[in-house]
């Protein structure tokens, strides 16, 4: 071998020792673990904020309407002022009533006496038993008739079935009133109740006594309410759920109001929370990887509740799991990860 081609050959020997060390390097990489940070599935408190909408309603409410069709003869009531259970508001012309109480009072009167001759005629066989029976019926039937009237005479008293503030009156006096005509509204405002709906998937979750906030336009307080009632089925047409709450500082408010409804479930009853990002689409639906042995395992999960950087899990997890947070683009089924604790 001639000197001068000692040095190429050199040359070629380092490059082939060099090409294989890269090769031989790229294999150690390629063969390496995926290295990837993984979350532990648990059980951790966590409370969800809902936002609705709702509707503001009295406590008790009622449009106030005569049970006769009569001459409305006195107002007692002011508009706009507060009443108490029982006051008279309205009064209707009676005369003619008070007119056939006292002619039945005075057939009673002529009915007792002869009541009174027939007990002491029938001991002694002056009348027949028939013929007592008929003066006895005859005054149990006038009593009865004045039962009746008096029940008419106080229809014609108008009066609060409850305490509460009176609206604007519809009716003057002199006017012929009857049951289709409304006299006047009557609100008990002292406490207010807000009715909102709630999505049907919440249903289990929202129970009597639950604390909630709310807002009304215009007013920058916020009040709070505690549910006091839920509709026992969901609406077939909304998929919803009526909730009804009661607030008991109601200053400002008023009934027919549009409320913000805010309220906190106190927790999760099913599922786990975990970082959204460790969820990606799947052929099934929504999926995970579960890192299992040192392997990834993709697994299909149902998903509920989403915010900002958490979503709820219902199914497809247990507690203790490792799921892959991170390298999530890079991870394919089987392939061997090196877990990351975050």
């Amino acid at each position: 071998m001639t000197a001068h081609r000692l040095p190429s050959i050199v040359r070629a020997l380092t490059l082939g020792l060099l090409f294989a060390g890269t090769l031989a390097h790229g294999e150690t990489k390629a063969d390496a673990p995926l290295k990837a940070e993984v979350y532990i599935v648990k059980q951790v408190p966590f409370a969800r904020t809902l936002s609705t909408v709702g509707t503001l309603r009295a406590k008790e409410s009622v449009t106030l309407v005569s049970e006769l069709s009569r001459r409305l003869v006195k107002i007692q009531v002011e508009e706009g002022t507060q009443v108490a259970a029982g006051d008279l508001l309205f009064k209707l012309d009676d005369s003619d009533l008070m007119a056939e109480l006292s002619e039945i009072d005075a057939r009673i009167k002529l009915a007792d006496i002869n009541k009174a001759r027939a007990d002491n005629l029938l001991p002694r066989k002056a009348i027949s038993q028939q013929e007592f029976d008929s003066s006895t019926s005859a005054l149990d039937l006038l009593k009865e008739q004045r039962n009746i009237k008096s029940v008419q005479i106080t229809k014609t008293e108008i009066r609060a079935p409850f305490a509460g503030r009176v609206g604007i009156r519809q009716v003057s006096e002199g006017a012929f009133v009857s049951p289709a005509v409304a006299l006047i509204n009557l609100q008990d405002v002292s406490q207010i109740k807000v009715d909102f709906p709630l999505p049907e998937r919440y249903s289990s979750e929202i129970k009597r006594g639950q604390k909630f906030t709310f807002t009304v336009a215009g007013n920058g307080q916020k009040f709070d309410g505690v549910v006091t009632v839920l509709e026992p089925a969901i609406d077939a047409t909304t998929r919803s759920l009526l909730v009804r709450g009661l607030c008991t500082t109601p200053q400002g408010l008023l009934p027919g109001g549009f409320a913000e409804v805010t309220l906190t479930l106190d927790g999760l009853t099913n599922g786990f929370m975990v970082p959204s990002q460790a969820v990606v689409p799947s052929p099934r639906g929504q999926a995970v990887y579960v890192i299992e042995g040192g392997k990834a395992k993709l697994r299909t999960v149902e998903i509920g509740t989403r915010t900002d950087d958490q979503v709820q899990i219902l199914r497809g997890l247990n507690e203790g799991d490792a799921i892959a947070i991170t390298n999530l683009l890079r991870i394919r089924p089987d392939l061997a990860v090196s877990p990351l604790l975050k």
